[in-house]
C-alpha cells in the first residue's frame, strides 16, 4: 500500500511539472528540436533571482553556440580522421603542434590552415611566422596546393620553359589571390611581435570581419612570442604567463590558436608529453596536445615506418599525430599522414596502411 502511494506522489509531481514546462518553455518557431525559457518566473517560482537570472543568461548564450556549431562539429581541418578525433571538427582553444625540428609540424600547420579556409564557410585564417620569411610561405603554400616542388614554385625562370609546370604554378598563385580575404600569411616583420600587440591586432580583426567570422590564428613557434611583463628572468614564469593568455584570448575572442613548439632532442625515441620545454605548464594550458614524430627523419633509410612513393623506390616519411591530450574529444591515439617533403604535402594515411604502421610501432 505504500508503495503503491509513493508511486501515486511521484506520478503527481511528474504531471505538475509537465504542466509548469508547457508554460515556462517553448519550442523555436524556426527549429523545434530546439527550446527557450518563455518564463523563468513559472519555472523556478519564488527561487528566481538575480544569480538565477545570470545563470539563465550563460544557459541561453551556451546552447546557442551549440547550435551554431557546424553539423559535423565543428571546423573542418580538410584530414578527416583529425576532424573525428576532435569531435567532429576544431573548437575555440589553444592548439600544440610538438616535435622535434625537421618533422613537418610548421608544414602540417600550414596545410591544415590552407584547407580550413577553403572548406569552411565564415572562416577567416592567418597563419604567423617567427621562423620563415613570406619568401618562403608562399613557394610551400603553392607547391602543397598545386602537388609541384618547392624549388618548382620558388623558381618560375629555372622551370619557364615547362608548360605544365608554370600551369600549375600560376593556378596555385591565383588561389593565393583567390582565398587573400580569408587566408593570411605574415612573418616576423609583420607579425606582432609580443602577446600584447597580438591581442590589439585580434580586437582589430573581430571589430572589422563581418560578426560570426571563425577566426583561426597559427603561431610558428609558441617559444618565439614575447611579453612586454617583466619575469626577472625567470623563463618559466614567462612561459607560464604566456600560455595562460593564449589560452584566455582563445576563450575571450572565441578563436581557435594553433602553435607549433619545439621539443627536447629525443633521440630515436618518440616524445611523449614530457619531451615539451617547461611541459608541466605548456600541458596544462593546451586544449589540445599533438605530439609528431617522423621515423624517416631520424633513421632515413633504416626507418621501419616508411611509405614508397610511386615515382621513386625511395622510403619517403610518415609523420606521426599522437593526441597526447585531448579536451575537444576522448580520443587518444595515433593519426599517421603520409608525407611528401618537397612538395610540402600530407596526405592522410588509408586505414589499410593505418593499420599496419600502428601494428610495425607497437610489434
Amino acid at each position: 500500500m505504500q508503495n503503491d502511494t509513493s508511486f501515486q506522489q511521484m506520478m503527481k509531481q511528474m504531471e505538475h511539472q509537465m504542466r509548469q514546462d508547457q508554460d515556462a518553455f517553448v519550442y523555436d518557431n524556426e527549429n523545434d528540436k530546439r527550446i527557450h525559457i518563455s518564463d523563468p518566473h513559472k519555472a523556478l517560482g519564488e527561487t528566481f533571482n538575480t544569480h538565477a537570472e545570470r545563470m539563465l543568461h550563460r544557459i541561453g548564450r551556451v546552447d546557442n553556440y551549440t547550435w551554431n556549431r557546424d553539423e559535423n562539429g565543428g571546423i573542418d581541418t580538410g584530414f578527416t580522421d583529425f576532424n573525428e578525433s576532435v569531435d567532429g571538427g576544431l573548437q575555440p582553444g589553444l592548439i600544440l603542434f610538438g616535435a622535434a625540428p625537421n618533422v613537418g609540424k610548421s608544414a602540417f600547420m600550414l596545410q591544415m590552415m590552407k584547407q580550413i579556409s577553403r572548406l569552411n564557410e565564415n572562416v577567416y585564417c592567418e597563419y604567423h611566422s617567427r621562423d620563415d620569411s613570406i619568401y618562403e610561405l608562399m613557394p610551400r603554400y603553392i607547391a602543397c596546393d598545386q602537388h609541384i616542388t618547392i624549388s618548382q614554385a620558388k623558381n618560375p625562370k629555372k622551370y619557364a620553359d615547362d608548360e605544365e609546370i608554370m600551369r600549375l604554378r600560376n593556378e596555385g598563385l591565383k588561389n593565393l589571390y583567390r582565398y587573400s580575404d580569408r587566408f593570411v600569411m605574415m612573418d616576423a616583420e609583420e607579425s606582432p611581435q609580443t602577446i600584447e600587440a597580438l591581442e590589439d591586432h585580434i580586437k582589430d580583426l573581430r571589430m572589422n570581419l563581418p560578426e560570426g567570422t571563425r577566426i583561426v590564428l597559427g603561431i610558428d613557434s609558441f617559444y618565439d612570442l614575447q611579453t612586454d611583463k617583466k619575469f626577472g628572468g625567470n623563463q618559466q614564469e614567462e612561459i607560464k604567463y604566456i600560455a595562460k593568455t593564449l589560452k584566455q584570448y582563445a576563450q575571450t575572442y572565441d578563436l581557435v590558436v594553433m602553435c607549433t613548439a619545439h621539443l627536447r632532442k629525443t633521440g630515436n625515441k618518440r616524445p611523449i608529453n614530457d619531451d615539451l620545454k617547461e611541459n608541466n605548464v605548456i600541458e596544462y594550458e593546451a586544449n589540445l596536445l599533438c605530439l609528431m614524430y617522423n621515423e624517416v627523419g631520424i633513421k632515413e633509410e633504416g626507418a621501419d615506418i616508411h611509405w614508397i612513393s610511386e615515382d621513386s623506390e625511395k622510403k619517403m616519411p610518415v609523420v606521426e599525430v599522437r593526441f597526447s591530450k585531448n579536451k575537444m574529444d576522448s580520443y587518444k591515439g595515433t593519426r599517421f599522414f603520409e608525407f611528401i617533403p618537397e612538395q610540402s604535402l600530407f596526405i592522410q594515411s588509408s586505414e589499410e596502411a593505418s593499420k599496419r604502421y600502428s601494428s610495425l610501432i607497437y610489434q
